[in-house]
């Protein structure tokens, strides 16, 4: 029996913290070592022989204890378990609300936390501000031997400019989660991975040999849009055109969104999306229901829901597989957890060792077991569905045609599946609006 406890509030909110990073705010601090004074220090060389005084502890702060994570404060615990004998460390909550304004007043006090719970792929405004500190020297010492810990694909997304500035702790990004029962009775294997063509054509397997929906997923303005921003980054990426996506070169007229939108729009008349008629206007809560109701075969959610996901579907064995790809190659969005140190710490090597302690195989497999997608590559765990999660996110692509503005986020939240599906209007249209909001975004 699966032991993994609930963590569908922070798969939500980490997702979207993943995509749309808020502003936030704070103080970190770093103590330092502790200097006795010229008569402490008298009176100690009077009565014990210096070579058994022992030395004193660092104080390091981490700013990167995460609560919402079962797996949070075990390793944190742990951590301060392991380096016991050497520093003083103390666990600090990450206050997703004000993180990167916490960050930005920490450092510019010059008291900043020894590390930080950052996103790597977010990273950017401390790289170009020189304010993070470049990990690659230590990533490369000893042969790489700690960069080959390293999920590569995760690792990357805290690369800029060449430099390593932020490492991952672990992932988190769109998957699809199957019902075993169902597939079964639809005589279909669940697929390692699958293109968009087999996922239809399961889809019209089980509506033609179940009583059960395919397809579910959220009506949410930050996850509908997963069908369009998947569809986007794997046909871009099968063409070579991941980079100019996200640099807004690509117009809407590009075959990629006339055939991003076709599949969508069969796949609601098919009726292959639940409930039917009525597939977007079905919450993200009701889909999940109706998933663990056994109403729908698969449901569309964030990988780092699975602990819940598994636990709550009580009358039937879960898999996890792939979003199903448009294109030649798997692409989906997504990004990952992670952490970094500020250029201006008091002890850069003291944090490093810090850090890589946390990121070791003992601690990541507290995260994994706890039913989360470690970043460590030398983490195993028994769950078949977190492994292929852990295997499944070197697909991540952290950068997106949806990222490229406000405006364009809005449009595929707001615009681009509802107006051709429900609204009705033509494909042409629809794609017209968006290259009018692609140029409105390149000629602010």
């Amino acid at each position: 029996m699966r032991s993994f406890k609930r963590s569908g509030v922070l798969g939500s909110m980490l997702l979207a913290a993943i995509l749309l990073v808020t502003a936030c705010g704070g103080k970190g601090g770093n103590a330092g070592s502790a200097i006795p004074s010229a008569e402490s220090s008298a009176e100690a060389s009077s009565s014990t022989p210096a070579a058994t005084t022992p030395a004193a502890k660092k104080n390091i702060k981490f700013y990167g204890k995460i609560v919402e994570y079962t797996s949070g404060e075990k390793m944190v615990s742990e951590l301060q378990e392991q380096l016991k004998d050497k520093y003083n460390i103390e666990g600090i909550q990450v206050d997703w609300a004000n993180l990167e304004k916490i960050i930005k007043t920490g450092i510019a006090s010059n008291t900043p936390a020894d590390i930080y719970q950052f996103w790597p792929q977010n990273m950017k405004t401390f790289a170009d501000a020189n304010q993070a500190l470049d990990l690659t020297p230590y990533l490369e010492a000893d042969n790489g031997a700690w960069k080959q810990t390293f999920n590569p694909t995760l690792l990357e997304l805290g690369k800029f400019d060449g430099k390593y500035i932020a490492v991952p702790l672990g992932s988190n990004f769109s998957v699809i989660y199957v019902n075993n029962a169902i597939f079964e009775k639809a005589g279909i294997p669940v697929p390692t991975k699958w293109t968009w063509e087999e996922f239809i054509a399961a889809s019209k397997t089980i509506k033609e040999k179940t009583d059960a929906y395919p397809f579910a997923i959220g009506k949410e303005k930050d996850i509908q849009p997963w069908l369009a921003r998947n569809g986007i980054l794997s046909l871009g990426k099968s063409e070579g055109k991941l980079e100019d996506l996200a640099a807004g070169k690509v117009p809407g007229t590009d075959p990629i969104f006339s055939k991003v939108l076709s599949n969508i729009k069969a796949l609601y008349d098919n009726q292959y999306w639940y409930p039917g008629k009525g597939a977007l206007t079905v919450s993200r809560d009701e889909a999940k229901s109706a998933f663990y109701q056994g109403k729908v075969a698969m449901l569309a959610e964030v990988s780092a829901n699975a602990g819940g996901i598994i636990t709550d579907a009580k009358d039937f064995e879960v898999s996890v597989t792939s979003w199903p790809s448009m294109g030649a190659e798997n692409a989906v969005l997504g990004g990952a957890d992670g952490l970094f140190i500020p250029a201006n710490v008091a002890d850069k090597d003291a944090a490093v060792e810090v850090l890589k302690t946390y990121l070791n195989e003992s601690i990541q497999k507290i995260h994994a077991d706890e039913g989360y997608a470690a970043a460590n590559v030398n983490v195993k765990v028994s769950d078949p569905v977190i492994q292929r999660i852990m295997e499944l996110s070197a697909d991540v692509q952290a950068k997106e045609f949806y990222n490229f503005g406000p405006k364009i986020a809005a449009f595929f939240e707001q615009e681009f599946i509802p107006n051709h599906v429900l609204v009705g209007q033509s494909e042409a249209s629809v794609l017209d609006k968006l290259e009018k909001v692609r140029l409105d975004t390149l000629n602010k």
